[in-house]
């Protein structure tokens, strides 16, 4: 009787266990939708590429690597460089853009930055 009760708890431990991997396995793939916003600090340089950036992106993590696609349907592939923190260059318009989404927090936040222009723009997601 004892060896089927502790059978039985080792089931549902392992039971347990699977579904929570499962659900941070789930919780790691879903999409994450990102409205990026021009910080007020732009130069007027900047305003050229708001339109492009204000559209809606979507960030997927899976696993050490991310991607990152636009309304426009271009997608970008991330790498992470710390744990749930991923980053990548695009370019637009002739343009090299830096983009880091930190997935380790709450809110996950999406910046995209052009350093050599000084251009900044951030978003939040849940």
């Amino acid at each position: 009787m004892q060896d089927t009760r502790k059978a039985f708890r080792a089931a549902v431990v392992a039971a347990s266990l699977a579904g929570l991997f499962s659900a941070e396995a789930a919780a790691q793939d879903a999409a994450i939708q990102f409205r990026v916003v021009a910080t007020d600090r732009n130069p007027s340089t900047c305003k050229q590429f708001d339109a492009a950036l204000s559209r809606v992106h979507t960030f997927t993590a899976t696993g050490d690597s991310a991607s990152l696609r636009s309304a426009g349907g271009i997608t970008s592939n991330m790498a992470q460089t710390t744990p749930k923190v991923y980053t990548t260059n695009f370019s637009l318009g002739g343009t090299t853009l830096n983009v880091v989404a930190d997935a380790s927090k709450s809110p996950k936040t999406l910046v995209v930055t052009e350093p050599r222009l000084g251009c900044r723009w951030n978003a939040v997601a849940p």
